[in-house]
């Protein structure tokens, strides 16, 4: 294990969460954290668009630029008076670290860039072309001679950081995708921990269970399917004390019942041994319903999830327009929302397109639905918003209001893409226009996919609801009747959904419901009846956002040629709903169970308790997929039987999760008393020895942890994305490593295209040295019959006559042949080596890699 190599990039990243902090504090000084936990994308963020303008004439320039104009203006805003915030550096760095070493533990033990079951070969190849390259946008390593087709920012983040450490690709992969995880869980954590407090509620139990969320919760498919099986597990082993373990697992499978099987007939499992990390993916019919947990699982350094922690700091900062209000200078808001929102918009364009849209749309919504209508205060500074009394007056106001948002998100999306224009009107491939009407999902998987946020988000807004309606009876029976007739009429989204969105507006917009909540953030809970309930707040513009986006692709799709109907688009916009969904829960879980006040509805001490008895059963509910992963994918699953008692029934990856929490949170106690003996106006050494204590006792788990799993299983762990070449694909692995360490720059090559998910054109994929021709999604990127072309072309030069292969290999600038097993297989007549411009450059039992002399191919030998 690499382990010198992961201090070195979990210190690089905190190193840069330091520098952007000072920034963070300048455009975010109403968060309760003042930006600290989005520190580090907002830094980033800075740093990759400086590359994005100056790395046209050079990368490694735009990269050593890109860190002065952070550090530039991160000294402007200490200048200015936004110093680091020591205390809450400390707090962000830990939860980083703590996220951080957790997926290079799960990625250690399975490395591998696999072709199977993922992006891999397409991830990697990005993010070596990127390194290779010297300038932007980089070269496609499937489509020699020509720059990507493919949102490629996130990979091109990577290769900075690689360049910054001085890492490798195979070695960089890995180490990238554990910090855009780390740096989603902190962002999750700062951001609903900032929203709670702003309405006077614990910032820490909200980040806590936001983070659990974003970061290990499941979607329903496991607890339903697997629940009874584990509780019959354990009775089994119980004895007498199994008899409530068993009727609660009759109990359990009866309810999984009504939803289960899907028409994937995932029906009820019998053992926890059918558990497979997969089917969790794919609850609708014909879609991908991937949550985080899962795509880390799966190792793919791909857009989705990479454009995640950008997003979240967009929302962060629209929260900060959000929360202050009128309050803030008309200058800083233009600035916040004009200028700020457009750059990460211009960042998450290039990251992932598919996230782009979504900029648009939280801003649409904050500036919709914030309570002191920023932007109609500032059109209206100086005079009434509205001079006009009548009986129309207010929904005149509130459709001026939209409008006036519609109009600035439009802006904030045009400024984005003028700033990402370069990408758009270059790089982007094109699409096959906009769908409607696809097939749509049905009750049962809308409810296994979404029903633990649905289940909190109904609570929330009926007991704020609940002082405006007259009758409980008649607010149930309309919602009963609502998703019977969207049943009925196959539109059961919007009986879903719909009634989230509209009552969630309603609330945030009608002014007389609700008294602000005290401003000051306490972790105790709110006294039950001091002064008036504080209002729901930015939680619930980002519940509409994300109902809003699970409703609209039940109408709408993007038909991108990478797959049928709205295959992709359910993919790519669930990824956005299920982060701003998470972000809500967490805000929304730590209200149900700290306020509680006579003018709401499922109010009082009892409630508080049964809020927190469902919050465990949530919990546990959400965590089975994770323990039952990791279990597998850490080797451990067939060592239950040696645990004692009912514990032998228990996933031993829940038993040694539980030992490392158990382990961090006795650490945690440790620092808290080390820094009570330091005075408090000593802040900085403080925090600082915070921090060192809590990353040491998190690196103890980190190693402890990776130590019994190396001692379980077969094979050392380690982050190398090419270490499975050696042990699965031997014949060809001195090959693929001799390109990657000894071929330097991007020398064009001529190799087998191959088929998707398969290993074919691993060279190129793996390497990024590119070839002439790779893989089919070319097709989608660049037109089939220009892919088509170029396949052609190659098995031309392979098997062709020798006047064609010389044309050929002029034309597309070839310096080395890749004659491997896929070569020899498809073309067995190849006769390119018998060519006097070509000559062997290296050469193994089963792979020989040629020269080619470009300036020999014109004097018309054979």
């Amino acid at each position: 294990m690499e382990y010198a190599l992961v201090a070195l990039w979990l210190v690089t990243y905190l190193l840069l969460l330091y520098l952007g902090q000072p920034l963070a504090a300048a455009l975010l000084p109403d968060l309760e954290d003042r930006g600290a936990t989005v520190a580090l994308p907002l830094g980033l963020a800075v740093v990759w668009l400086v590359v994005f303008v100056l790395g046209r004439v050079s990368i490694q320039l735009g990269l050593w630029v890109g860190l002065l104009a952070l550090a530039g203006l991160s000294g402007v805003a200490v200048y200015r008076g936004f110093e680091v915030d020591h205390d809450a550096y400390a707090r962000t760095a830990l939860v980083f670290a703590i996220a951080f070493l957790f997926l290079v533990a799960v990625r250690a033990v399975d490395p591998a860039a696999s072709p199977v079951a993922g992006e891999k070969f397409l991830d990697m190849s990005l993010l070596q072309s990127s390194l290779r390259g010297t300038t932007i946008p980089p070269e496609d390593a499937w489509f020699a001679g020509e720059t990507v087709r493919y949102y490629y920012g996130g990979h091109l983040l990577a290769s900075l950081l690689a360049r910054l450490t001085g890492t490798s690709g195979r070695l960089a992969c890995n180490l990238a995708l554990s910090g855009y995880c780390a740096m989603l869980v902190t962002a999750a954590y700062g951001l609903a921990g900032s929203i709670a407090a702003h309405r006077g509620f614990s910032y820490r139990r909200a980040g806590i269970a936001a983070a659990f969320f974003v970061g290990f919760a499941s979607n329903l498919l496991t607890p339903l399917r697997f629940g009874g099986a584990v509780l019959e597990a354990v009775a089994a082993r119980a004895g007498p004390l199994g008899v409530f373990p068993s009727v609660l697992a009759a109990v359990w499978n009866w309810f999984a019942g009504l939803l289960l099987p899907l028409p994937r007939d995932y029906g009820i499992a019998t053992s926890t041994s059918e558990f497979s990390y997969w089917p969790a993916s794919r609850v609708l019919e014909g879609a991908i319903t991937e949550f985080p947990l899962f795509a880390w699982l799966n190792g793919d350094l791909h857009a989705h999830m990479m454009s995640t922690p950008f997003l979240l700091a967009v929302a962060a900062v629209l929260f900060q327009t959000f929360a202050a209000g009128t309050d803030r200078s008309q200058s800083r808001t233009l600035v916040t929302v004009f200028g700020v929102v457009p750059a990460l918009g211009a960042t998450i364009a290039v990251v992932n397109s598919w996230s782009f849209p979504a900029v648009g749309g939280l801003t649409v919504l904050t500036l919709a639905l914030a309570p002191e209508r920023p932007m109609m205060s500032l059109l209206d500074r100086e005079r009434p918003i509205l001079n006009y009394d009548g009986p129309f007056a207010r929904p005149l106001l509130e459709a001026r209001t939209l409008a006036l948002a519609a109009v600035a998100g439009g802006v904030v999306l045009g400024l984005a893409w003028l700033l990402s224009s370069p990408y758009w009107l270059a790089v982007a491939s094109s699409t096959g226009g906009i769908g409607l009407f696809p097939d749509r999902s049905t009750l049962a998987e809308l409810l296994v996919a979404h029903g633990s946020f649905l289940l909190l988000f109904w609570l929330y807004l009926y007991r704020y609801s609940r002082p405006v309606v007259a009758s409980r009876a008649v607010l149930a029976a309309l919602a009963v009747l609502l998703l019977a007739v969207t049943v009925a009429i196959d539109v059961v989204a919007i009986g879903l959904f719909g009634p989230l969105i509209l009552v969630g507006w309603v609330l945030l917009r009608d002014e007389r419901l609700y008294t602000p909540a005290p401003p000051k953030a306490t972790d105790a809970p709110k006294p039950a009846d001091s002064d008036a309930p504080a209002r729901p707040g930015f939680e619930t513009v980002l519940l509409v956002g994300a109902a809003g986006l699970i409703v609209l692709v039940e109408f709408v799709y993007l038909q991108d040629g990478g797959a049928s109907g709205r295959f992709n688009t359910v993919f790519k916009v669930y990824a956005q709903a299920w982060l701003l969904a998470a972000v809500a829960a967490g805000v929304v879980l730590t209200r149900l169970i700290d306020q509680h006040h006579s003018a709401l509805g499922l109010s009082g001490p009892r409630w508080r308790r049964g809020f927190l008895v469902g919050a465990v059963a949530l919990a546990a509910m959400l965590s089975l997929y994770g323990g039952l992963a990791l279990s597998g994918h850490f080797g451990l699953a067939d060592s239950a039987a040696s645990l004692p008692g009912p514990l032998s029934a228990v996933p031993v990856g829940v038993v040694l999760g539980g030992l490392l929490l158990g382990l961090t949170a006795i650490g945690w106690l440790t620092l808290r008393r080390v820094s009570a003996a330091i005075p408090a106006e000593r802040g900085a050494y403080r925090a600082g020895s915070r921090l060192a204590v809590g990353v040491l006792v998190v690196s103890v788990a980190f190693v402890g942890g990776l130590a019994v799993v190396d001692a379980a299983g077969d094979a050392d762990p380690t982050v190398d994305a090419l270490a499975f070449v050696e042990s699965d694909h031997p014949e060809e692995a001195d090959a693929i490593y001799w390109l990657d360490r000894e071929v330097d720059g991007q020398p064009n090559m001529v190799s087998y295209p191959g088929q998707q998910y398969q290993w074919d054109n691993a060279p190129a994929s793996l390497t990024g040295v590119p070839t002439v021709v790779g893989k089919p999604p070319e097709s989608v990127y660049r037109g089939g019959d220009v892919y088509r072309q170029r396949v052609a072309d190659v098995e031309t030069i392979f098997t062709g006559r020798p006047d064609e292969q010389r044309r050929l290999l002029a034309e597309y600038d070839v310096e080395l042949v890749y004659v491997g097993p896929h070569e020899r297989r498809n073309y067995p007549d190849s006769t390119v080596a018998n060519l006097s411009a070509v000559t062997v450059a290296k050469q193994w039992p089963a792979v020989t890699i040629y020269r080619v002399d470009q300036g020999a191919l014109g004097n018309g030998t054979g």
